[in-house]
């Protein structure tokens, strides 16, 4: 009778270590959700440099098709419901909200679609849409990509722990990608006069 191997889900930052490495070791295959989004020291300088007006809004379309996550035997998943959209939303905001640019209701939306999705053995990419919108007219409209390259380990278990650390690290370069536009710079100074004619 042909042995069945299922994924686990491993949650919780002091069971994880223990659990990967027995459930890797025989082969198992493991689904952990990567850590929630931090903000980068890197993206808070650039964002540091808009006008204190430039204040956005969030949205975020479906996930793409076709997503590959996965080094060896462990699978990654967005934390929560699994999204990596709502993923990328939660990364947009975290960086935009540390930098006083968020605004749940401000007049300009910041619209985000993931593209692509990839992180295997050594490498990861991620590719996103990014729309500014203010008074139904666009202001910001650019297809990035980010990708990320890395020596792999021979131990299963080491090349999955790096996997996991790129898997949230793609989405801060993807984000550094969009803040260093000089457009996207321009955008938010539109924004800015904009907002400020109304005040």
């Amino acid at each position: 009778m042909p042995v069945r191997i299922a994924c686990r889900s491993v949650v919780g930052a002091l069971a994880a270590p223990s659990v990967l490495a027995v459930t890797l070791a025989f082969g198992g295959c493991v689904t952990q959700p990567v850590p929630h989004y931090q903000a980068s020291v890197a993206n808070q300088m650039t964002l540091a440099r808009l006008p204190r007006d430039a204040r956005f809004r969030v949205t975020t379309g479906p996930d793409p098709a076709g997503i590959q996550a996965q080094v060896r035997s462990m699978r990654y998943a967005a934390p929560g419901n699994g999204s990596w959209s709502d993923y990328l939303n939660e990364a947009i905001r975290t960086e935009l909200t540390t930098a006083g640019h968020y605004d749940a209701n401000a007049l300009a939306t910041l619209d985000a679609t993931l593209t692509d999705v990839r992180v295997s053995d050594g490498q990861a990419e991620l590719g996103g849409r990014f729309v500014i919108r203010r008074d139904q007219s666009i202001v910001y409209d650019k297809a990035l990509r980010a990708n990320a390259q890395w020596d792999t380990h021979f131990i299963g278990m080491l090349a999955a722990a790096d996997g996991l650390n790129q898997a949230s690290a793609i989405f801060q370069s993807l984000l550094r990608q969009l803040f260093d536009d000089p457009e996207f710079a321009a955008a938010g100074r539109r924004v800015a006069n904009a907002e400020a004619k109304i005040q």
